[in-house]
């Protein structure tokens, strides 16, 4: 893991707040944050395969051939958004305790 990993989650971390601000929901944000990155990384694997128009639209999205440094700039950000939104889940009160 190095500095660019914390710093993606950083971000996404600031796009899911952002989104949580204008919409009320932390799910919202984190869809945003997920899609921004996932389409982030598509297009450096894009770029790190040659000239995008030539590429198959799913080739660039070979998980298993990236570099474990990619992987961590796409993988880091989404896990932290969705456990953001999961707990919140498990830290908000039963039905059955109030």
């Amino acid at each position: 893991m190095n500095r660019t990993n914390l710093e993606h989650l950083t971000i996404a971390l600031i796009i899911q707040g952002a989104g949580w601000l204008l919409c009320g929901d932390l799910i919202s944000g984190a869809l945003l944050a997920t899609g921004i990155f996932i389409g982030r990384e598509h297009a450096q694997r894009e770029y790190k395969l040659g000239d995008p128009s030539l590429l198959v639209g799913y080739e660039a999205l070979d998980l298993w051939r990236w570099e474990m440094d990619a992987l961590l700039d796409l993988l880091l950000p989404v896990v932290g958004v969705w456990g953001v939104v999961y707990f919140s889940f498990l830290a908000r009160p039963s039905a059955d305790s109030l």
